[in-house]
């Protein structure tokens, strides 16, 4: 396979999926589903094949049409191969189930076109080789998601979500394009590898102002894409869209963020305060979606705050720098959000028809201590047995620190419930094999990945005090958690409890802020 043919492989899905959207206008059915049921398997078949030629071979760039070094061309590395897989295939599971949702639906055919349309830029953003690509493809995916957002425009909540979506939006949209700007000038070239060659000669200290500010404009532009604080409203009430589209939202789009920190690694390598403003923003958003994910009544409420807070994880562990292990978990975070989605339905029907397990703690100290007592020792066991020398990556430790919260919440939620056997087995199980995927995994993603993500430095003063602190809040937040069937009999904490699951109020004020509700509608939502 030489780089040409590789290339037109690549950009026979694309095509395809291009062409089912436009037919999708027309309402062409059949050609629109036959299109879009080739197009992912294509895609899979040919990012598959490519992950085992683009690791040996190396890099390929397609010719560029540009004027001053400044226009389209792709960009074929194991970064963009990976990522074009996972969309391939999530792009493939939403496509299918999206038949048998709105089967028999006279907007089948547009809607379809529209996913298609939307799948197509997000391919495109991920290969892009040049800046101005980058920016476009960038564009076109959020103003390509409006249109599924407002799919249904009588809808009310729908459309006004949308609105604080598209206005959210085009502020990243103007951050990235002045990012995008200042780089240029800064290098004199929008070709990607052009760029990176020049920042893997710099060294911390050694940037400009215009880097610098590049850098925390880029991490603005990844926070507003991957809705984090305070710009998360509108993910958590976007709910009413059609369910496929939440799930390529959840699985695949949010990761436009990560998917940039990652790309522009050795900018944030190369820089003082971007990554700083990136592993605090991501910390803050991690913390506050994961403790207001455990009070939602509503499923996919719980799960919108569920993304917002693995948005705030890969965001913080690239703040960090230690990417593989972001892209690592933006992709497990991506399967595992579009199965949540897709088969949200099937669990609200065993609930109803109570057949689901009905869970619920005891409160017990005993059970709680021997909870915490057994994720720590097999959290040391496993990482002993693998080989891992924490010493020497401070990063990767604070990494494991923060896994290793979820796993005693895991377990300790399994030991002190009314459910043992087979169930506590299950999920002290399902402990182990997070535990033993993350120290493998991110092993050969760091391997795999090779020059195209840098290798993990030496932290900063500044790093190691801000992530050791975040550590023991992660520490302690879990540790009220795990306690609180012990607590929540006191009113304060029954009190408390309200603001939690209101999200603090934070959607409120920023609703008020950008006017996207009148009084009425914001007053009966506090």
């Amino acid at each position: 396979m030489n780089g040409k043919i590789l290339i037109a492989s690549f950009l026979i899905p694309i095509a395809l999926f291009f062409v089912a959207g436009i037919l999708g206008f027309a309402k062409k059915n059949t050609l629109v589903m036959r299109l879009t049921k080739i197009a992912p398997p294509i895609g899979i078949a040919v990012s598959l094949a490519s992950l085992f030629w683009v690791f040996p071979n190396g890099l390929i760039e397609s010719d560029s049409i540009a004027i001053n070094d400044l226009g389209l061309s792709l960009r074929f590395d194991t970064l963009s191969v990976i990522m074009f897989s996972m969309v391939s295939t999530i792009a493939l599971v939403v496509l299918r189930f999206s038949y048998n949702y709105l089967d028999g639906d006279a907007n089948q055919a547009p809607f379809i076109g529209n996913l298609s349309i939307t799948i197509a830029f997000v391919l495109l953003l991920i290969l892009s080789g040049n800046i101005l690509i980058l920016f476009l493809s960038w564009v076109a995916v959020s103003v390509a998601l409006h249109k599924l957002l407002i799919f249904y425009p009588e809808r009310r909540k729908a459309v006004l979500a949308a609105r604080k979506k598209f206005i959210v939006a085009r502020v990243g949209d103007a951050t990235l394009l002045f990012a995008l700007g200042l780089i240029y000038f800064e290098f004199g070239s929008g070709n990607l590898e052009v760029i990176f060659e020049e920042l893997r000669q710099l060294k911390l200290g050694e940037v400009s102002f215009e880097l610098e500010l590049s850098a925390i404009l880029l991490v603005i532009s990844a926070g507003l894409k991957s809705a984090q604080l305070p710009f998360h409203g509108w993910l958590i009430e976007v709910m009413e869209t059609p369910t496929p589209v939440s799930a390529l939202l959840h699985a695949g789009l949010l990761n436009a963020g990560p998917f940039l920190m990652i790309r522009f690694a050795y900018l944030l390598e190369a820089v003082h305060y971007g990554p700083i403003i990136l592993f605090t923003m991501g910390a803050i958003t991690a913390l506050f979606g994961a403790i207001v994910f455990t009070t939602q009544p509503s499923i996919k409420t719980g799960l919108a705050y569920s993304s917002v807070a693995h948005m705030g994880f890969t965001l913080m562990i690239c703040g960090l720098g230690v990417y593989p292990a972001a892209l690592l978990h933006l992709m497990a975070h991506s399967f595992y959000k579009a199965h949540s989605f897709l088969s949200s339905g099937s669990i609200i029907e065993k609930v109803r028809t109570k057949q689901a397990v009905n869970f619920s703690r005891k409160g017990s100290l005993w059970r709680i201590m021997a909870g915490f007592v057994a994720a720590i020792s097999l959290f040391i066991a496993l990482g002993w047995f693998w080989g891992v020398n924490l010493n020497s990556e401070f990063q990767l430790l604070i990494i494991a620190g923060v896994i290793l919260t979820g796993i005693i919440s895991l377990i300790v939620n399994a030991l002190d419930s009314n459910n043992l056997g087979r169930s506590i087995v299950q999920i002290i199980g399902g402990a182990f094999l997070v535990i033993v995927l993350f120290f493998a995994l991110e092993k050969f993603v760091r391997v795999y990945l090779g020059n195209q993500s840098p290798a993990i430095a030496e932290p900063s003063s500044v790093m190691m005090c801000l992530s050791g602190i975040t550590l023991i809040i992660f520490f302690i937040t879990v540790l009220i958690l795990t306690l609180s069937p012990v607590l929540k009999k006191r009113n304060r904490v029954k009190h408390f409890g309200v603001h939690v699951r209101n999200g603090f109020y934070l959607n409120v004020v920023f609703d008020r802020m950008l006017s996207s509700l009148n009084k009425k509608e914001a007053a009966s939502k506090v």
